[in-house]
């Protein structure tokens, strides 16, 4: 019998750490009616290294490299820039005639409503840690089938605009 009450014991617990493993929403409401997430350091140090990936690429200028971590969010599935896409980053990043960049801020509220700003230094006499004479842009890390990935934020992204 107490082999009995041990294996369901043991059972639940493993189903409820199972379960809140694959399941960041709460199943409460914030006020604008929108499902409340709970990320948890694990999640923030999987962000942080693939932030900090794409920066070490972007740093080398390796902007194709930097393509490959990117993705777009259709319908809950997650895609791979197309060849137009990509070229256009390429380009795009390619002309900016940067000195240095860095991580300043990270936010995950939601599986598809976050950020990861980075700020790029352009002048010679800036100050890249009080954001003198620097530009930035902003990932949006997005939490789908139980894995984070990296996509470009922008108005229109799936998600994006409804946590804040």
């Amino acid at each position: 019998m107490k082999h009995i009450c041990f294996i369901m014991t043991l059972t639940a617990l493993m189903l409820s750490l199972t379960s809140c493993k694959s399941d960041k929403k709460t199943g409460q409401l914030n006020e604008k009616g929108l499902p409340v997430y709970v990320f948890d350091n694990e999640d923030s140090v999987a962000v942080r290294a693939l932030a900090d990936e794409y920066v070490q690429y972007f740093k080398s200028k390796d902007f194709e490299a930097c393509a490959d971590m990117l993705y777009t969010v259709k319908h809950d599935s997650v895609h791979p820039l197309t060849a137009e896409q990509r070229k256009g980053y390429t380009t795009a990043m390619g002309m900016l005639p940067f000195r240095d960049l860095a991580i300043k801020e990270q936010k995950l509220l939601s599986d598809k409503d976050n950020e990861v700003r980075i700020a790029l230094l352009m002048s010679p006499d800036g100050d890249l840690e009080n954001d003198k004479g620097t530009i930035s842009f902003v990932l949006n890390p997005v939490y789908i089938g139980e894995k984070w990935y990296l996509t470009l934020r922008d108005q229109y992204a799936e998600g994006v605009g409804l946590y804040h």
